[in-house]
């Protein structure tokens, strides 16, 4: 890869009730870094910054690794600390996510995902 692109992700979680997470992303081919953010049902958006790896085996998969970057005067209900790991084993378009996102900074209140599923969103079906 040596140019920039989109990949834009929906994940959700088989529990009922467990909120769905949109990721916007920009790749930055050349040097694997990534820049976006990342919004819950419901909730304001954290921005975020990565890497994407290769994860060598018998069959080569792909792997995002995001840390969230909040702003520095966070509100109570924003969005203060953010990971993420997605593994696509299918070119980008489908994979496993586990994530954590906590909110606010004196009494956090913290929502952990670890069976999300993440379906590529392609350009001409966002809305």
């Amino acid at each position: 890869m040596s140019q920039l692109f989109t990949a834009v992700y929906d994940i959700s979680s088989p529990i009922e009730g467990h909120p769905n997470l949109r990721l916007n992303l920009v790749v930055d081919g050349r040097n694997d870094t990534i820049v976006g953010n990342a919004r819950l049902d419901g909730e304001r958006e954290i921005t975020v910054r990565g890497h994407h790896v290769e994860i060598d085996g018998e069959q080569p998969m792909q792997a995002i690794l995001l840390a969230g970057t909040p702003p520095i005067f966070a509100g109570e209900e924003q969005p203060s600390a953010f990971q993420l790991l997605m593994v696509l084993p299918t070119a980008w378009k489908a994979g496993q996510v586990c994530y954590k996102m906590s909110f606010g900074m004196h009494q956090p209140r913290v929502l952990e995902i670890r069976d999300g599923v993440a379906h590529a969103v392609l350009p001409e079906y966002m809305h």
